[in-house]
């Protein structure tokens, strides 16, 4: 049995901390930076009126413009990083609001520059295709574009610009209710000993069932203390979702949230028939599971429970030399990067502290380290974290190197969780392989995987059910409140778990609060999509074919479309065949834990 003892901030040890010194040596300099970049700010004026008097005028436009991302990004960067690590620290905190006024800022000043361009795009098409100094803003020119329709007058856009800032409030909110207001009374085990329940903790992995339970429990219960509130903050962000959808004029959120990527809304409708079809896999899985471990039926703090109590431990350094061994395949380059971000850059944040941030996540290359905040635990489940989030930190490394920054910043999420869940895939593959052989570390493996489906192609596609539920609802008019949410999301979760699982109803129901991602809609069946792409394409690159073509995707970032991105490595996702192929390499994972299991 694992217990998590979270260490104070302050003693945790430096090779286990993000390189914040490589980004601003400390708050001053950070503030000093803040200043001038805040007076450079008002030279978008200058601008105005004169993107169309000549190339060159439209090229000092961009390469002032992405100077100005970069610095932004770069001050936004310490400032989230540094709370996210520690949200007790009232200095982050504070100067988080600062970096959000000052996009606002931004957002308002060069809100003419689009609409600008729009009302002139034929000149500016011509010049693209006549000036190789701007052929590498050829796709950016031709999305413009194609989403002129969605643009509205300049003095509009100004004002929308403004509104970024007092917008971003609900983020804020949920964040500092979630990871600094909420306090979760401490699990009790078999035995009667007492174990910390923090946010970035893993809250359900241990072997004693009781411990599990409590846990479970009572992390359900914080959110359960503050519903009213969580469900008054989310609806506020509903309607502000919107608010845009229909101020841009868009059919519907999900409309507005896909055709800035030129993503069609069959993508999102094939994942959810196709995951509907397939919950009697999932209702398989949870029969082999609830063998596993010895119960009559699995409850809901069940998911985590150990297949074996013999599970291998696995410290950060060895994770990381697996992870780099599944990602040879790619060759010599992107594995001497990774390995050294890992083990001496410091690009990523792993040990456990109170008052971390909940979950994981990794920042972008723009000029800089990408950098990793986690708390790992010595699980193939952290292991396997890790390598998700690698994924995301080699995407934007090779973005950087390859890509101006205006193809850096807006990416399709169904492309950056390829990325990730393709680590994760092609590490899992080699342990399968390569790894101990012996029952214990196979049923451990099996987990990893598991986990890792559970949380992307049953969770995340349940949640997105929730979200179409809720946005229709918002967009008919019709009432949202706590009950109602947790109404729309319990019979969700009863119609995924069948008769296999034995719920506990109020505290399912409650789902929604713990997942931040809703604040950016529609985010979570990306994933989905994501982990259908990485498992379909991960079985044949491992084994060695073109790797050159999945490089190239990573290389690409958004100078494409998220369509042909995929058809570049051979993915056509407008049809179910790779989400097919995905539950088809899940139901494989699953004979071979049947197989453990008897």
């Amino acid at each position: 049995m694992t217990t998590l003892t979270a260490l104070k901030r302050a003693d945790v040890p430096e090779q286990a901390k993000w390189n914040s010194e490589s980004l601003f040596a400390g708050w001053d300099e950070w503030q000093a930076e803040f200043e001038a970049v805040s007076a450079k700010l008002s030279s978008n004026s200058d601008f105005e009126g004169t993107l169309t008097d000549s190339p060159d005028r439209l090229l000092e436009w961009f390469e002032f413009h992405e100077e100005m991302l970069k610095r932004l990004y770069h001050l936004s960067l310490y400032a989230s990083t540094s709370f996210d690590v520690d949200t007790d620290d009232a200095e982050a905190q504070a100067k988080n609001g600062q970096i959000g006024s000052l996009w606002g800022q931004e957002s308002a000043l060069s809100a003419f520059a689009v609409p600008e361009m729009q009302d002139n795009i034929d000149t500016i098409l011509q010049w693209v295709a006549q000036d190789e100094r701007l052929a590498n803003f050829a796709h950016y020119v031709d999305n413009l574009q194609r989403i002129k329709k969605h643009t509205r007058s300049a003095e509009v856009e100004e004002v929308l610009g403004m509104l970024s800032d007092p917008f971003s409030s609900v983020w804020s909110t949920v964040g500092m209710l979630a990871d600094s207001d909420l306090k979760f009374k401490p699990a009790v085990d078999s035995q009667g000993i007492e174990h910390l329940v923090i946010q970035s903790s893993m809250p359900t992995k241990d072997a004693d069932r009781e411990q599990r339970r409590t846990t479970w429990q009572n992390f359900s219960d914080g959110y359960l203390s503050y519903i009213n509130t969580f469900a008054s903050n989310y609806v506020t962000s509903v309607k502000q979702a919107v608010f845009w959808a229909r101020v841009r004029n868009y059919d519907s959120v999900l409309h507005s949230r896909l055709a800035p990527y030129n993503v069609p809304v069959e993508v999102f409708h094939n994942l959810m028939d196709t995951f509907a079809a397939n919950l009697p896999v999932w209702h398989r899985y949870w029969g082999v599971k609830a063998k596993a471990i010895n119960v009559d039926k699995l409850r809901p703090w069940d998911f985590g429970a150990p297949n074996t109590p013999d599970a291998p431990k696995v410290t950060f350094e060895q994770s990381v030399d697996w992870i780099c061994h599944g990602m040879q395949p790619l060759g010599d380059d992107y594995v001497n990067v990774m390995r050294r971000g890992c083990l001496e850059d410091r690009w990523v944040d792993y040990a456990p502290n109170e008052a971390k941030g909940q979950g994981a996540h990794s920042s972008y290359a723009v000029d800089c380290m990408p950098f990793i905040v986690m708390s790992f635990d010595d699980r193939l489940e952290g292991m396997s974290t890790l390598a998700h989030e690698l994924g995301h930190s080699m995407h934007g490394y090779y973005m950087d190197l390859h890509q101006p920054l205006i193809y850096n910043f807006d990416i399709s999420m169904t492309v950056a969780e390829t990325a990730s869940n393709f680590n994760q895939a092609m590490t899992r593959a080699y342990l399968m392989e390569h790894g101990p052989q012996d029952r214990d570390f196979q049923l451990a493996l099996v987990q990893e995987a598991m986990t890792n489906f559970h949380r992307y192609f049953f969770i995340m596609p349940t949640l997105a059910r929730f979200e179409l539920e809720v946005f229709q609802r918002a967009e008919a008019g019709q009432p949202l409140n706590a009950d109602i949410l947790n109404g729309i999301m319990l019979d969700l979760y009863a119609e995924g778990y069948g008769d296999t699982l034995e719920d506990d109803p109020e505290r399912t129901g409650t789902t929604w609060a713990q997942f931040l991602h809703l604040y950016a809609p529609f985010y979570t069946f990306q994933y989905a999509i994501g982990i259908s792409v990485a498992n379909a394409l991960s079985r044949d690159i491992f084994t060695g074919q073109n790797p050159d073509q999945y490089l190239a995707f990573l290389q690409a970032g958004s100078s494409k479309y998220p369509m042909e991105l995929f058809d570049m490595v051979g993915i056509d996702m407008s049809t179910p065949e790779p989400i097919a192929k995905a539950y088809a390499v899940m139901e494989g994972i699953i004979d071979h834990f049947e197989h453990l299991v008897s």
